[in-house]
């Protein structure tokens, strides 16, 4: 059940991050400005060595986090929350700034055609931005009130994602949701195979 609560919870925490990022990134930055990636972002084998170590490390104690019962959901959730910082600045230490800037015009891209796809207008790009914002600030009170027992806050948590899909549905087309959705139980999947 708490396993359950953890993953569900990073999952919708990692998905609102994730949107977020897209919408805040596509109304500042334009689909035909990113480029393709230049020769110079390719990675040596020395560098995809290395990222690979560094990605089976990162998964090895997330994991470990994840099991840990001596440790609140709170606690892992600060734990992840740092293991995810700590190897992020890792990758940045083994990537050059040319290849960070060619993954970065990347993601730009990916998230750019999931707009596209969707067919997402500005207002509804900054309706959905608002609704982010405000999901990730009720979560982040939710789980750090100490007041609250684990079902307490698991309640709560399900509450504020059931109204978080109310309003998605508001702000998004019937089309454009049954899309995203699809978009979004397709990575889920193909992550799921990955493991």
């Amino acid at each position: 059940m708490n396993t359950r609560w953890i993953k569900s919870t990073v999952l919708l925490a990692g998905m609102t991050l994730s949107c977020a990022a897209l919408f805040a990134q596509q109304a500042t930055t334009p689909a035909a400005t990113t480029q393709p990636a230049t020769t110079s972002a390719r990675l040596s084998a020395e560098q995809k060595q290395q990222l690979m170590e560094m990605r089976a490390t990162a998964r090895d104690q997330a994991a470990i986090i994840r099991n840990d019962q001596t440790l609140t959901p709170e606690q892992k959730q600060q734990k992840l929350q740092e293991l995810h910082a700590n190897t992020r600045e890792q990758m940045k230490a083994i990537l050059t700034p040319e290849q960070q800037q060619a993954f970065a015009a990347r993601r730009t891209a990916r998230q750019a055609k999931v707009a596209a796809k969707l067919g997402i207008t500005a207002d509804q790009q900054n309706k959905l931005k608002e609704l982010f914002q405000s999901t990730r600030q009720q979560r982040q009170a939710v789980l750090t009130n100490s007041g609250l027992t684990n079902d307490q806050k698991q309640t709560q948590l399900t509450q504020i994602r059931q109204n978080a899909k109310a309003q998605m549905a508001t702000i998004l087309t019937p089309d454009q949701l049954t899309k995203f959705q699809q978009m979004h139980w397709g990575r889920m999947r193909a992550k799921a195979g990955n493991m």
